[in-house]
């Protein structure tokens, strides 16, 4: 009996950032995968690859580990058009993710809820479960939903505050915290993306991206001139907040 193997989908992060009445609400994608860095970390106790002599067979190594690093490669970034109500952008970010491309991924939505935001989060948490679980319609006929295609779905409300941390288990987000974690990554060229006006447009919102003290010493975090936005440069960053892989960690006492 021949053994198919399972091609293991890659996670993906979707940021959002909602916008108000007069601001567009700007969506990105990010497929999450690893890099072999080449190097190697040591456990306690670590044995090399080697050849048994006695059996013949190859023992591969023990508590040797390789070094791979974090790469985020933005599939998606767009503005929805200015004036889309908030039950329309809660149904179009549901479309977007119930799309073939999402099926058999380990997805989490990262979506910010400070201020106009909740609304939409609510909107889109009731759509998400309505199509994972189904829905009775007005003549009496149930029209059953896909959980099996939804169930590695996690939606994820960010609430931006003022600091310097992140904490996951709250969602509570300090602003400089993540302009300076995707700084950091585009940096590092960790971020990748196609060449197109969207992401053009993000790298210019960066650039103006500032940062303000008011009078009781609170940090703004944002682009503050007329005409700028950084909308599209929010929702990246919250793409690229979190590293799925690093869920899948089991610590111990090895040396890094």
């Amino acid at each position: 009996m021949a053994v198919v193997a399972v091609e293991q989908k890659l996670p993906v992060n979707v940021g959002v950032d909602v916008g108000q009445i007069r601001d567009n609400t700007a969506l990105a994608v990010s497929e999450v995968s690893q890099l072999d860095t080449g190097k190697l970390r040591f456990g306690p106790s670590p044995k090399p690859a080697h050849l048994d002599i006695k059996s013949g067979l190859w023992i591969p190594a023990q508590d040797i580990y390789p070094v791979m690093v974090t790469e985020y490669t933005v599939r998606h970034i767009k503005r929805l058009p200015l004036g889309t109500s908030y039950p329309d952008v809660a149904l179009h970010i549901a479309d977007m993710l119930c799309s073939p491309l999402f099926a058999g991924r380990d997805v989490r939505v990262l979506i910010d809820v400070t201020g106009v935001g909740r609304p939409v989060y609510d909107d889109l948490d009731r759509e998400i479960l309505r199509r994972k679980y189904g829905i009775w319609n007005r003549d009496g006929t149930f029209q059953p939903g896909s959980k099996g295609e939804m169930a590695r779905l996690r939606l994820k409300p960010i609430t931006f505050s003022h600091g310097e941390k992140y904490n996951r288990s709250t969602g509570v987000l300090a602003k400089a915290f993540l302009v300076s974690r995707l700084q950091s990554l585009l940096q590092g060229g960790h971020v990748h993306g196609p060449d197109i006006p969207e992401m053009k447009a993000t790298v210019e919102e960066l650039k103006v991206y500032e940062i303000k003290v008011s009078d009781d010493g609170k940090d703004q975090y944002g682009a503050f001139k007329t005409g700028s936005h950084d909308d599209l440069a929010t929702a990246m960053a919250l793409s690229c907040l979190e590293d799925p892989f690093s869920d899948r960690v089991t610590y111990s006492k090895r040396v890094y």
